[in-house]
């Protein structure tokens, strides 16, 4: 498992917090999200615990991305939707299907790192 894969302090995966964060923009409860995501091996505090660190470092995160791409144009509402739109344009081509993986090797920082 390469470390870009791993959510540091978390001992939880890059897709995984990316699976429940898109689960919850396709319109599921957090914790809907998290059960169906973490397949009971993770509990449900720590899904919470993750979106409130997500959604904290959202703004440094998009200020990081910034410095690869644009941000792209945008009728979401929601930040997090924002987010991931912006990640999918500024990593093009890293031919992951994890953006947070992505992110986390591209930029070799972590998600919450600074943030």
């Amino acid at each position: 498992m390469k470390l870009s894969t791993v959510v540091s302090g978390f001992v939880v995966s890059t897709l995984t917090l990316f699976s429940f964060a898109t689960a919850v923009l396709g319109g599921l409860t957090r914790r809907a999200a998290w059960l169906f995501v973490a397949c009971g091996g993770l509990c449900l505090s720590s899904g919470y615990r993750l979106w409130r660190r997500l959604s904290a470092a959202q703004s440094a995160l998009r200020a990081r991305v910034c410095r690869e791409a644009p941000a792209p144009a945008s009728t979401a509402r929601e930040p997090l939707a924002q987010l991931v739109q912006h990640l999918a344009v500024a990593l093009r081509g890293s031919g992951d299907a994890d953006l947070f993986a992505a992110y986390q090797s591209r930029l070799g920082q972590g998600l919450f790192d600074g943030g």
